[in-house]
């Protein structure tokens, strides 16, 4: 969960009138600090195990601080390569002021963290802000300083000099004229401040470590009870809704399914297929019924069909009957009746010949494109 961030002296104008809050109403937010109150120092990674780190560090950095090791706050913020640590020093009432004033505005601090951070960086490029007076300095991902103006443009000039590929700069000054003139030929200069709420705070070096960790908020774990509870009644809400929306898409499959089966039943013989099974059971019938129909419309077939109809009553006998490709022949007994009607059937055409015994002939009919008759 990410919460609202702003310099520490910003909080000087939201001084509440009823003093302590109290942390159940308080806000939480992540602060920026000044950066010149922290010290920055590299050491070399210790050898003990990491466990006791803590205890060693303000000892490995006696000789390094002006004030008394136990009058400072020591920060682990990393490693610096393969084998050094960066350790952030700090005022133990540095940290207690800045606690006070956050209490002070209605504020919870979450974490704190030195502001040269909240300027933008990129590899080979020195990024300079301003702050009342005050130079920020970030020169790497984890590095940088605050000084007034004449100690950090000598502290730039050094970062420059030491370079083995001269960095670029970018300037954001409310005063141009402040900038020395051999800056300003090689600097990226404008006037834009930093914005303390919207600058992009990393979640380390935090500064508060230790004594100073920040404290849970009672209010925050009770105000989320209600959001638990609501998203629990949410979900059991939605799966009672899925399971009554599957009973219901089943039953309407089951419907569905014996609607099909009872329909296949109207429309074709044989074994009743599962629901599932209907369509391609269907598509079976109906490509045996497009086979048939062929069949019935092929040249033998539809001859015999087109003279079923002068046959029905005509008293003769169909004794024979041979097809191939110069027709159909069928030889009739007691035909009598049936050459005494006009034979005319579409598509064929029609000969009579005298067939071997009386009363009978020979019928050949023959596909063609045009209809023809016989007597």
């Amino acid at each position: 969960m990410s919460h609202s961030a702003d310099h520490i002296h910003c909080l000087d104008q939201r001084l509440i009138p009823d003093g302590d809050p109290g942390l159940a109403s308080a806000q939480p937010m992540n602060l920026w600090v000044p950066s010149e109150r922290v010290a920055v120092h590299h050491i070399e990674v210790p050898t003990a195990p990491e466990r006791k780190w803590p205890e060693l560090v303000p000892w490995m950095l006696e000789d390094r601080i002006l004030q008394p090791v136990d009058e400072m706050h020591f920060v682990i913020g990393g490693r610096v390569g393969n084998n050094q640590l960066q350790i952030l020093a700090v005022s133990r009432q540095d940290m207690q002021d800045w606690q006070r004033v956050a209490v002070n505005a209605g504020v919870a601090a979450i974490s704190m963290v030195p502001d040269f951070l909240a300027l933008p960086w990129e590899a080979g490029r020195i990024c300079i802000g301003w702050r009342e007076g005050v130079c920020l300095v970030r020169h790497s991902a984890e590095a940088g300083f605050a000084a007034k103006p004449a100690s950090a443009w000598a502290m730039i000039d050094s970062l420059i000099a030491t370079a083995e590929i001269t960095p670029r700069l970018s300037i954001s000054i409310p005063d141009s004229a402040l900038v020395p003139d051999h800056l300003q030929a090689m600097a990226d200069i404008n006037a834009a401040d930093i914005d303390w709420q919207f600058a992009d705070m990393p979640p380390v070096p935090n500064l508060m470590t230790g004594n100073f960790k920040a404290q849970q908020l009672s209010s925050q774990s009770s105000s989320w009870k209600p959001v638990v509870g609501l998203v629990a009644l949410s979900l059991a809400l939605l799966f009672a809704y899925l399971q009554i929306s599957s009973n219901i898409i089943s039953q309407q499959i089951e419907v569905t399914g014996k609607q099909v089966q009872s329909s296949y039943s109207s429309l074709f013989t044989g074994r009743k297929p599962k629901p599932l099974e209907a369509r391609d059971a269907a598509e079976q019938q109906l490509s045996k019924l497009f086979k048939q129909q062929r069949g019935l419309q092929a040249a033998p077939v539809a001859a015999l069909i087109a003279l079923d109809g002068f046959m029905t009553s005509c008293g003769c006998n169909l004794s024979a009957m041979t097809a191939d490709e110069e027709g159909i022949r069928l030889h009739i007994t007691d035909a009598e009746k049936l050459t005494s009607q006009a034979l005319n059937i579409p598509g064929y055409q029609l000969s009579i010949q005298p067939g071997e015994t009386a009363g009978a002939i020979v019928l050949t009919a023959v596909a063609s494109s045009g209809a023809g008759g016989a007597r």
